[in-house]
């Protein structure tokens, strides 16, 4: 938990208006932030937003959360870094990017859900909007892509999302919806397809009126369903609620503050920023009669100027001379390119020629020997992350050592991907793998299953 937070201010010039973006890059303390999950506490506005790297070349650099309070949408509270569950005690469990977040609060607990390891939930609880955050649970509650939970009038909770990665109902990305226990960390129930159509991401619900409200992005824009109940069979799918954010794929969210509904979202074509250093705006909505929405256009103060994107060059990756095959990657890792094997079992398949660069293609019994891995001098336990894709759920990576039937030093489970051309990254633990070694890369899984390896990769440790 990061105490240190500023306060700055941010002026409208004309009553009504949106003031955006709401974090200006001449501020002292400015961040890029996005994924903004607006929620109402106490009569003021908290944003839970994803934290954007001013260096960013692409999403992976996301590695923790901030918080923005405001009382009348005009004066802000940045509260900074307020959740890093990367380093933050108690959250051993997550990995990876983190992406788009919610909040909610019940029974005198506040609940953070974030994305761990893209697909999976973590959730942290403080007693207050802001902090400090600290774990609610030992592992992660549900698979689910871009997770938003939402709290009815009657007190019972409901956890929204997509299965854009890994389908768990009809194959397909559609829009998925479950109920929680009362303890917020638990399902209470199975998940249940609220979209006929599919949806590429960024789940949001609200209610007005007695009416529910689905959101999601469909392709380059957001559109919005309706439904009498939280979770229907199926919602009815009303329209467009708003455009394509400029330069980044949307993700938004929808609050009612002082009589009045605001949509939040972020863009990257302000602050010299691009798809991967966003920003947090917010603009007003308005209902027909019927309950529908009038689409959404976007504002940006008169002071405030479209910049065109800026995108810092990619670091060069030197090749390690000692590690044929092996790259050295910005934050020390070293990487080995799935199709860069020194030999591989006989019935292995091949690549085909378009993609014979990109990636090693698996099949159950295949394996990969990899010679002469530098694992570094210290016993110490150490991640080792690889990436793939999975058309199918089922089996197993399996690592061994010095031949292909040798001792067996980690095994990874392979989930589904949502199919071959979808990648994620994967990790477990190895312990005491000291200086060089040859790795053997296995796939143990059902005959009809199909893996394709990108890459993995680890930190040695040199003292």
């Amino acid at each position: 938990m990061k105490t240190n937070f500023i306060i700055f201010f941010l002026i409208i010039g004309q009553l009504g208006l949106a003031q955006n973006p709401v974090l200006k890059e001449g501020d002292s303390n400015f961040l890029y932030v996005c994924d903004p999950a607006a929620e109402v506490f106490n009569g003021k506005v908290y944003v839970y937003c994803s934290h954007d790297q001013p260096d960013a070349i692409n999403y992976e650099s996301m590695k923790d959360y901030v918080v923005l309070e405001s009382s009348d949408l005009k004066t802000w509270i940045n509260h900074s870094v307020s959740l890093d569950p990367q380093l933050d005690k108690g959250f051993e469990y997550a990995q990876s990017n983190m992406n788009a977040p919610d909040a909610a609060y019940k029974d005198g607990w506040y609940y953070w859900y974030f994305p761990s390891d893209i697909t999976h939930v973590g959730v942290a609880k403080s007693k207050t909007p802001v902090g400090p955050w600290k774990s609610a649970i030992k592992n992660e509650i549900a698979t689910i892509f871009d997770p938003t939970v939402f709290v009815d009038d009657d007190g019972q909770a409901y956890i929204y999302g997509n299965d854009h990665w890994v389908d768990i109902g009809d194959e397909g990305s559609h829009i998925m919806g479950a109920k929680l226990k009362d303890n917020m960390v638990e399902l209470d129930g199975p998940w249940v397809r609220l979209s006929q159509e599919t949806v590429n991401e960024a789940v949001h619900v609200f209610k007005r009126n007695g009416i529910y409200y689905f959101s999601a992005r469909v392709g380059p824009v957001t559109k919005y369903w309706m439904a009498d109940s939280p979770l229907p069979q199926y919602a009815d799918l009303k329209g467009e609620l708003a455009p394509n954010s400029p330069e980044s794929p949307n993700h938004t969210s929808v609050i009612a503050f002082n009589n009045e509904w605001y949509l939040f979202y972020h863009r990257g074509d302000v602050n010299h920023g691009n798809r991967y250093k966003r920003s947090v705006c917010f603009d007003k909505m308005t209902f027909r009669a019927d309950g529908t929405v009038e689409p959404i256009t976007y504002t940006l103060d008169a002071d405030v100027e479209i910049t065109a994107p800026v995108y810092p060059p990619r670091v060069k990756k030197e090749k390690v001379e000692t590690n044929i095959g092996a790259s050295e990657q910005p934050d020390g890792y070293l990487r080995y390119e799935g199709e860069s094997y020194s030999e591989k079992s006989k019935g292995s398949m091949k690549a085909s020629a378009e993609n014979q660069k990109k990636f090693a293609p698996l099949k159950n019994g295949d394996w990969l020997q990899f010679s002469d891995l530098t694992f570094g001098k210290s016993p110490k336990p150490f991640t080792f992350r690889i990436r793939l894709s999975a058309k199918n759920a089922g089996g197993s990576i399996v690592l061994r050592i010095n031949s292909e039937s040798g001792t067996v030093i980690g095994s990874i489970p392979v989930t589904s991907t949502g199919g071959l051309e979808q990648y994620k990254t994967l990790s477990t633990e190895l312990n005491r793998i000291r200086t060089s070694q040859t790795i053997y890369i296995t796939y143990e899984g059902p005959d009809d299953n199909l893996v394709y390896l990108d890459w993995f990769e680890w930190n040695p440790e040199t003292k």
